[in-house]
């Protein structure tokens, strides 16, 4: 009997000629073997569902379409100008390989770099929304383009947009588009200009994201005797030295915890100024490291300055140091205070520290604060003696069961009625 034959690549498959199965598949092959293109237009036609890619494609355009559509609001055409938009929009061709040629085209001239948006056009709040549209979405294609322009026209946003606008540019590390603002504000006479010291703490910020530590505390020197001269300036210029210097104790870097140490020396010498000095050597003494701490400890015992100044800010500084309950820096500080005689900053870290211990109900660590209070002639108050009263006679807190009119509730009285005893006498 005649039987029918078919390769394939795990042997050799027979079917009887009287099957309908067998008799179609031969057809398919053989249609497939002279005409291939037609076997596969026929195969696509029968198929009852739609390609996955071809769903995933439609809706990335749909969307792609939908935010240019609320983002431009018929002010501005979908484009940008520079080679990374080119880049982009090649990209996303490639990975839709299979879309169809109009939207290919639809999607190529939305991207097109020969159309753009003119923002001499556009009124100040309308520049302002749209440079705000882009950073809320993080749009960073248009906000770049949005930049270009403003460079280029010389027409700069409201102050708080820039100021919004700087950060994300810093964040991002443009340092060109950061130059071409300076410039810009130099030759407007913007006052930002002067405020922030040819956008000084800006810069520094960006160098330091792009790995230029040396060059980033350099910029923050230069800047810094020019940025003194407003208030503004002063506190965002100190920002960017602490955002360097709890990042340089984080990442754990000794070298530039020695240049940053020896910038924090210079800025004190020439602009008598201690918070620079002052911000490295509390990083420092909060540090679990013991290098870090003998630093705290040279800088505080070479400038009479910070001592001073530690002195007036004991209860912010042991407050900042429980709050993320570091308490070994707060007994260490204790121990700074007792050895330079500071005494009311020591007796205020102790009456905090008991605070803290107390709400932790660590009868231990609050009665060795008691016994310290005792030697050092330091007493607590009458409100933190009887806390620690209540919480050695295992008491809940007598002025718990009193309410704010000094009318106890009966249900309270009974709740937190004293353990009865008696004496042995």
């Amino acid at each position: 009997m005649a039987m029918l034959t078919r390769l394939t690549s795990n042997g050799t498959t027979t079917v009887a000629p009287g099957s309908p199965k067998g008799l179609q598949r031969f057809q398919n092959y053989l249609s497939a073997f002279l005409w291939p293109g037609t076997s596969h237009r026929q195969q696509r036609k029968s198929s009852s569902q739609s390609d996955a890619i071809d769903c995933f494609t439609n809706e990335l355009v749909n969307r792609k379409t939908q935010k240019w559509e609320e983002l431009r609001d018929n002010l501005m055409k979908p484009v940008s100008e520079d080679a990374a938009a080119n880049k982009g929009s090649s990209n996303f061709g490639q990975n839709v390989g299979l879309m169809s040629k109009g939207m290919v085209n639809d999607l190529k001239q939305l991207r097109s770099p020969q159309l753009g948006l003119d923002i001499r056009s556009l009124s100040q709040p309308q520049l302002d929304n749209l440079l705000l549209a882009t950073l809320e979405i993080k749009n960073k294609v248009d906000f770049l383009y949005l930049i270009r322009q403003c460079v280029r026209w010389q027409q700069l946003p409201c102050n708080e947009v820039l100021i919004s606008c700087l950060k994300y540019l810093s964040g991002l590390g443009r340092m060109q588009q950061l130059d071409s603002l300076a410039e810009t504000c130099r030759q407007t006479k913007h006052p930002f200009a002067s405020i922030y010291s040819d956008l000084a703490p800006f810069k520094a910020i960006a160098l330091w994201h792009n790995g230029n530590a040396d060059v980033a505390l350099m910029t923050l020197h230069r800047g810094y005797g020019g940025s003194l001269n407003s208030e503004e300036g002063r506190r965002m210029i100190r920002t960017a030295f602490r955002t360097i210097a709890e990042e340089t104790l984080a990442q754990k870097s000794e070298a530039v915890l020695i240049s940053l140490t020896e910038v924090a020396r210079a800025i004190h010498r020439e602009h008598k100024d201690i918070f620079v000095l002052a911000l490295v050597w509390k990083q420092c003494f909060a540090s679990t490291w013991f290098s870090d701490q003998k630093s705290a400890e040279e800088l505080f015992e070479h400038y009479k300055e910070l001592q001073q100044l530690v002195e007036r800010r004991a209860s912010p500084l042991c407050s900042s140091f429980l709050s993320r309950h570091n308490v070994d820096a707060v007994h260490r500080l204790i121990e700074v205070f007792l050895q330079h005689n500071q005494r009311i900053a020591c007796s205020s870290c102790l009456s905090l520290l008991f605070n803290y211990q107390y709400m932790r109900k660590d009868l231990r660590a609050c009665a060795e604060i008691v016994k310290s209070c005792s030697e050092l002639e330091m007493p607590l108050n009458e409100l933190q003696n009887e806390q620690f009263l209540s919480l050695f006679l295992d008491r809940n807190d007598p002025f718990e069961t009193v309410n704010r009119n000094g009318n106890g509730n009966a249900s309270a009285a009974i709740k937190y009625k004293p353990k009865s005893f008696q004496y042995k006498f």
